[in-house]
Formats: structure tokens, sequence, C-alpha cells
């Protein structure tokens, strides 16, 4: 099993484009396992919440 260490410009990345082939990864290296660290986590929520604060700034 191949693992992946994921920060948070690859995550983002991830759930904003689509990703094709896929799985043509795994069949050429074999699985794969994301590992995503607690201050990758930690960054994505505080990015989350400024994006939040932003957009309801913009509606007052």
């Amino acid at each position: 099993m191949v693992k992946i260490i994921c920060d948070s410009s690859f995550l983002m990345i991830l759930g904003s484009k689509r990703i094709k082939n896929i799985s043509s990864v795994e069949t050429e290296i074999g699985a794969l396992e994301y590992v995503v660290p607690d201050m990758v986590v930690t960054e994505l929520e505080k990015i989350s919440g400024n994006d939040k604060k932003k957009a309801l700034h913009r509606m007052h």
C-alpha cells in the first residue's frame, strides 16, 4: 500500500476539481492510503471558518 500524505492545497484541489483516471493510478502502483495530519485538518477548519466569516460580512 502506498501512503499519500495530504496537505491542505492538495485536499482543496481534490474537492474542487474532478480527478480523471484515479483508478488507473491504483492499477499501476497499488492501493492508495491517504493520510491527513491533524495540523492540516486544523488549517482547513480555520480556512473554512474564515470563508464563512467573509461571506457573512459581505451579506451585511
